[in-house]
């Protein structure tokens, strides 16, 4: 089948971007013909092959304006259009009111576990199918809005050939290299990979306070991603009196962040829900999991779901409480082989549930089930930096 894909920045950063990606890169392997149209807020645009098109956005209304030539241009040539935010669910109503052609909307709860403006929630709840990064948005979804389509669950997906386990001894001399860091063989070692945006929920502050109340010098946090809040974050490192024990990375390049994971005991992400705020499943831990690592999460939003719910690879936590996170690493930094034993069964879960050919053949169902839109299956081209397109440290929805 013919479809429009429509996005935003889908050759930029950030975790949407990133789910954009494969997405395309999915439908494509399907067999279905994509033409691809990227509206860019974003000033990082990299060539990746994945937009047909960039348009500006510039505003709503140059973006709607630019929308509708193209939909003159493209007439009579889609059988469908896949849109990857609520925010453009307009769009798909517009292309469906002028060709008769149906819309996907994904969503994220961020973003859609709130009152939407009329013409977006208008255009949301006429679409012919909602997909959700996770069950907990699509739970959800009837708090907020009136009226909801279908909706289909879509797992974001790790890209397991990169996110793979390394030796711990390994993993740990190359970042040692790489970042300058003192030696780390006698040390227990947290990581959280993350934006660092306003307001901060990732679990920061949290870590800090757990650090403070262990006062175990053995233990050492990585904080890898940068952001507006990094500065206060440092600051209150400091003020809790556990600077020294804190390391801030900053952005690092993709290739670090394997090493960065294995080179982990413990990745830890503690997101508070609520609307506008909370994680569907976050990158951070599935990817930790990828490389044989536990993890600790907030057990208010999707981060649940990253923990399988058969073999335990990681702890949930109540993120307004941080003994419980400080008692959660003592018994990690105390058991090697609960660790050994909770990477083990991460990686296997990320196996079964969250691998790219996963996400395919789920993305495949969902069009036959519910749009009728059959491709013949090709066999898929296989590009590695496909499947890791985004720095996951620059994501704002992760």
């Amino acid at each position: 089948m013919n479809i429009l894909y429509l996005g935003f920045d889908i050759e930029g950063v950030g975790g949407i971007a990133t789910y954009s990606r494969h997405q395309v890169r999915a439908l494509r392997d399907l067999g279905h013909r994509l033409f691809t149209v990227s509206l860019n807020k974003q000033d990082i645009q990299i060539e990746r092959g994945f937009a047909d098109r960039h348009l500006p956005f510039g505003s709503k209304y140059r973006a709607l304006a630019n929308f509708i030539a193209l939909l003159r241009e493209r007439a009579g040539t889609f059988d469908a259009m896949v849109i990857n935010h609520a925010y453009l669910a307009p769009f798909g109503w517009l292309a469906r009111t002028i060709t008769g052609a149906p819309y996907v909307v994904n969503v994220y709860n961020i973003d859609i576990l709130t009152r939407l403006q009329g013409p977006r929630e208008f255009a949301f709840g006429r679409a012919d199918l909602v997909i959700a990064d996770c069950q907990y948005t699509i739970d959800r979804l009837p708090q907020f809005h009136r009226r909801v389509p279908p909706v289909g669950l879509l797992y974001d997906p790790v890209d397991t050939r990169f996110f793979r386990p390394i030796s711990q001894a390994e993993a740990r001399r190359e970042i040692e290299r790489r970042f300058q860091l003192e030696t780390l063989d006698e040390r227990f070692v947290a990581t959280t990979v993350a934006f660092l945006g306003s307001p901060a929920n990732k679990g920061h502050h949290q870590t800090i306070d757990a650090l403070r109340q262990l006062n175990d010098p053995r233990l050492l946090y990585i904080v890898v991603g940068d952001g507006p809040m990094r500065l206060a974050i440092e600051d209150y490192a400091r003020q809790a009196g556990v600077a020294a024990q804190v390391r801030f990375l900053g952005l690092v390049e993709q290739s670090a962040l394997p090493f960065l994971y294995s080179a982990a005991d413990v990745a830890v992400l503690v997101s508070r829900g609520g609307p506008g705020l909370g994680e569907a499943v976050p990158l951070g831990l599935i990817e930790a999991a990828a490389c044989g690592v536990p993890f600790i999460c907030g057990n208010q939003d999707g981060s649940v779901e990253a923990i399988s719910p058969t073999h335990a690879n990681g702890f949930a936590v109540d993120p307004e409480n941080p003994a419980e996170l400080a008692a959660r690493l003592r018994e990690l930094a105390a058991d090697p082989a609960l660790r050994q034993r909770m990477g083990a069964n991460g990686k296997r879960f990320v196996d079964e549930v969250f691998v790219y050919e996963k996400f395919t053949e789920r993305q495949g169902e969902l069009l036959v089930r519910n749009l009728g839109l059959v491709a013949r299956p090709q066999t898929p081209a296989v590009a590695p930096a496909r499947a890791t397109v985004s720095h996951p440290s620059a994501d704002a929805s992760t």
